[in-house]
């Protein structure tokens, strides 16, 4: 084990801070339990925060091992937000009444400003609040799943495969969101 990688394993464990490993075995999500020129116990948890148990690995089989990167900081958040991040979906009121279409949803996140999921046909994509509806396109104020504002796009509403309203990971980029805006006094 080298010096740079003992470094960082000691301060993921100092701080009790999740670190990514990637190894011949996998990609493993955990905290740093002990480790020495040898071995390395991580305590795991899955992409969702969620404690998973205790694995071994062999120093020797890691090649790479990220620590404070946004992808762990947004395991973290997950794991220190599970009421949010895990709370039961919501739908948005009056759909089960409605004959529904895309443009009417998308209208309806718009209205209520709903972050949601677009799926498109061209595998592209994005999160984002709803900023006008036209007759055949729609503007998006547009996120990164780290909750980084992302610019706008306007997409063609046939473009738009599924409308995921209010999943895992909405609900994640708009605590995120949430919460840059109340450090920001907005």
């Amino acid at each position: 084990m080298g010096a740079l990688l003992t470094d960082m394993l000691q301060r993921a464990q100092r701080s009790r801070r999740v670190v990514s490993i990637q190894s011949s075995g996998g990609m493993f999500l955990g905290y740093v339990l002990s480790h020495n020129p040898e071995m390395l116990v991580l305590r795991t948890i899955t992409r969702q925060g969620l404690l998973t148990g205790v694995r071994t690995l062999s120093v020797g089989s890691i090649s790479q091992v990220h620590f404070d990167d946004k992808y762990v900081r947004l395991i973290e958040f997950k794991e220190h937000n599970p009421e949010i991040v895990y709370a039961l979906p919501a739908a948005p009121d009056g759909l089960e009444n409605q004959y529904l279409t895309v443009p009417a949803l998308l209208q309806r996140a718009k209205e209520v400003r709903q972050l949601v999921q677009l799926e498109t046909h061209a595998d592209n994509d994005l999160y984002g609040y709803i900023e006008r509806v036209a007759e055949d396109e729609l503007l998006v104020e547009v996120y990164t799943q780290f909750g980084e504002p992302d610019g706008h796009t306007v997409l063609d509403l046939d473009s738009v495969r599924s409308v995921i309203w209010s999943d895992e990971d909405t609900r994640t980029i708009e605590l995120i969101i949430r919460q840059q805006r109340e450090k920001e006094g907005k």
